[in-house]
């Protein structure tokens, strides 16, 4: 009996991470998913677990010509997220702050290039009992 404590500790930890994806997954199908009309979810999944006081970035590479919308999906525990929608030389395209809040963003590119979107999970999002909470942040594309 000793021995099967630890070698269940040790399946329960390799199963969370699957477990918490397979969440944020549901999540962003179920709430993010609806803001893509009437663009084509190009079925590439972007999302993190994130925290208060966290940040995360993506590279996606956009290509010419074609019509794109971009959006950020954040858990409502989280509260409103910041992203920026930059370009390889670091210059802003776009962005999303607690002041102009954009859910979504859409643009179309004249030359085939990769475009960094950076998040940023405010450190005031707390849960209503002061508790660390982290929740889910999704970055879905759809084209036309």
């Amino acid at each position: 009996m000793k021995h099967l404590i630890p070698l269940f500790a040790l399946m329960l930890a390799l199963a969370l991470p699957a477990a918490s994806r397979a969440q944020c997954r549901s999540f962003a199908k179920n709430k993010c998913m609806p803001a893509m009309a009437p663009y084509k979810f190009n079925e590439t999944f972007n999302a993190a677990q994130l925290a208060p006081g966290e940040e995360a970035q993506v590279d996606l590479t956009f290509y010419s010509g074609q019509e794109y919308r971009l959006a950020i999906c954040a858990h409502p525990i989280l509260g409103q997220v910041n992203w920026q929608l930059r370009d390889a030389s670091g210059n802003t395209l776009t962005e999303s702050t607690g002041d102009a809040p954009l859910d979504h963003f859409d643009f179309k590119v004249a030359t085939t290039q990769k475009l960094t979107v950076h998040i940023d999970v405010p450190a005031s999002a707390k849960g209503g009992n002061g508790m660390l909470t982290v929740g889910c942040v999704a970055i879905l594309v759809g084209y036309k």
